[in-house]
């Protein structure tokens, strides 16, 4: 998986971590990244990438909680119940499955869409794209 993927992927699940890790301040700045990632074809995914890097930098100490809580969870056992600390706040991340082909330029990620229960593909992106206005409307 390369740089960019893992780019958008982390950022994917960023937008997906429940309660939301991003500040509802940040809402004004995800607008105009919207509109930036919107305007970029499926393939730029490096540019994509770059955008978004760059956009982070508004936030470091949201993106160390991020990766706290995905080191976290990484350390969990599938199997392993664990009592949740009152002291320490508790982050859902989501889960994405990747498909990378060899034949296509674009990373797709397999979603199951609310209402489906059939898996649907689309460029990881494009569903980047997708959750930015998801998130803004949650967080108003």
């Amino acid at each position: 998986m390369g740089n960019s993927t893992k780019t958008l992927l982390r950022f994917a699940q960023l937008l997906e971590t429940e309660p939301p890790i991003l500040p509802p301040t940040a809402r004004e700045s995800v607008q105009q990244l919207a509109k930036e990632l919107a305007s970029l074809a499926e393939t730029d995914t490096e540019e994509a990438a770059a955008k978004i890097i760059a956009w982070m930098q508004q936030f470091p100490q949201e993106l160390t909680t991020f990766e706290k809580a995905l080191a976290k969870q990484a350390r969990k056992q599938v199997d392993e119940i664990e009592e949740p600390d009152p002291q320490e706040m508790q982050y859902t991340i989501p889960n994405f499955q990747i498909i990378e082909s060899v034949e296509e330029t674009v990373t797709k990620v397999m979603l199951i869409a609310p209402g489906s229960s059939a898996p649907q593909k689309i460029s990881l992106l494009l569903f980047v794209s997708q959750l930015l206005p998801i998130w803004m409307q949650k967080n108003q």
